[in-house]
């Protein structure tokens, strides 16, 4: 695929990929080892996310 060359040649350091998740055939799978993949780390981090902000949300003494 041509998306992990074009990301080296034309994308800033500081761009991120972010998706959902489960992706299908919307980001190419060796955009996984480049370093703008960022969509492990956001999946990673939704549980938890959710979890502060239903409890931001509905006043729960932590």
């Amino acid at each position: 695929d041509a998306l992990p060359i074009f990301l080296e040649m034309a994308a800033k350091p500081e761009l991120r990929v972010l998706h959902p998740l489960p992706r299908v055939d919307e980001i190419a799978a060796n955009v996984d080892t480049t370093p703008y993949a960022a969509y492990f780390l956001q999946a990673r981090n939704g549980v938890p996310v959710r979890m502060a902000l239903l409890s931001l949300i509905l006043g729960a003494e932590v």
